[in-house]
This record gives structure tokens, sequence and C-alpha cells, in this order.
């Protein structure tokens, strides 16, 4: 019966000698072991058994539940729940594709500090509690406990007279504010601190169209931090405003 070393193993299975004891010692893998040099010797069958150990710790099990599943006789079980699994962590990677794609297009169609024009849905926005509150701020920690609030859906509507509500996306059943559909004037403004953000809106809301928007009462400044877009950066914020047209 033909034997293999343990370095001969690990050899033909581009593996670490450290690796193979490690089976051996959790007694994953139980090769025969001379008891006059103590050296372990290697069967075919150990070669299968490791083949199998492989597999399963490159889907994702741990050394418990490889042993629980090759106590078992069948293994056809194991290895469709194993595809399930895998399928799932393929489908979590698309995901993180699909977002990064997202923020790499996104600021490739950005210009910051420009007006442009795009059209929005009917919007709905409902006040932030005051108990999620602070200084007028949002206290994220003590927003995060209801079960509607979104770290990436903060918005805020600034009035006429200066005030500044803090808000959330919600629906026509339950709202108090309601963005019409129609054409948005818009800027998307990259800013270091809170200084640079209100000279870019000041900037914004002097414009001539904005303006007029604005002091006709007609339409409210409507904001928020475009989390996507401030991905990208590490030190500044992407913020985005807007008025109806």
């Amino acid at each position: 019966m033909q034997t293999y070393s343990i370095a001969e193993v690990a050899k033909i299975f581009n593996i670490t000698k450290y690796t193979i004891r490690h089976y051996v010692d959790t007694q994953l893998l139980t090769p025969t072991k001379n008891t006059g040099n103590g050296y372990y010797a290697f069967t075919d069958a150990d070669l299968y058994r490791l083949y199998q150990i492989i597999t399963f710790r490159k889907i994702g099990y741990n050394i418990a539940e490889i042993k629980t599943v090759l106590s078992q006789g069948e293994l056809t079980d194991a290895f469709k729940f194993a595809e399930q699994k895998i399928q799932q962590q393929i489908d979590a990677l698309l995901k993180v594709k699909a977002d990064i794609q997202e923020i790499v297009q996104a600021q490739g169609n950005t210009q910051f500090n420009d007006i442009f024009f795009c059209e929005k849905p009917t919007r709905f926005l409902k006040k932030i509690p005051v108990d999620f509150l602070h200084h007028g701020e949002v206290d994220l920690f003590a927003a995060s406990q209801s079960d509607y609030f979104q770290i990436d859906h903060v918005n805020y509507m600034v009035h006429r007279d200066g005030q500044i509500d803090a808000c959330f996306p919600s629906h026509a059943n339950d709202y108090d504010y309601q963005l019409a559909a129609g054409t948005y004037a818009c800027m998307d403004i990259l800013a270091a601190d809170e200084q640079q953000l209100e000279q870019q809106v000041a900037r914004f809301k002097r414009d001539p169209l904005i303006q007029g928007r604005l002091q006709a009462g007609n339409g409210e400044l409507h904001g928020y931090e475009n989390i996507l877009k401030s991905l990208a950066y590490s030190e500044e914020t992407v913020f985005t405003v807007e008025v109806i047209l």
C-alpha cells in the first residue's frame, strides 16, 4: 500500500505542513504514526479525506462543522447547503459591486458647486422627533433605535426665516412636507467643514433663478447629505441642495 510523508502531502495539496498537523491534532485526519520515528504515514484514504477537508474549508466551514459533516455517511445534503451558502455570499458580493459601480458612476457625473437641473418624483418627508435631536442636530445613536431611521436618508427643509427641520423619508399617509414632482434646480456641494457648506449654500441662493423662486414663496430649499457621493472622499462631505422650479 502506497503511503506518503507529511512533506509529500503538503506538496501534493500545496498547503503547509503546519496546516496538516493542525488537522491531525484536531483529529480531522487520523494517519498512521510510526512509533519508532514519530513520523506520520498518509494513505490514499487519508488523502481523500484531506481533499474533503480542504473543499469544506474553501466553502467556509470551520473545524467543528467539518467534523460534524464528515461524521455523516452521505454528504450530498451538506454540499447542497454549502451551495446555498455560497450563492448568498455571491449575491452579497454582487450587491457590493453594484454599490461600488454606482459610487464610481455618481462621481463621474458630478460637477461640484455648479447648478444643474433634474426631474424628481413626488416625495414625502416627516420631521424627525425632538427626542432624536441634540442641539438641533440629529442624534444618530438615538435615531438608530427607531424602525424608520436610515443613516443615509436624513433630509433638511430650510425655511425662509432660516429655520431648519431635519426630516426622514415618509409616505403619503404620514408626512409633514410634500416635495412635488417636477424639475428641480440642484447643486452638489463638496465641503470640508460647515463654513464651506454655508458659503456654497448662500451662493446657490443668490442665483437669480433660485432667489426668485425662494422670494416668491413657491419653493423651499431642500437639502441632504449625499452619502453615495460622499463615500468617495476621506476629508470632505457632499451635500445636495435643491429648489423646485
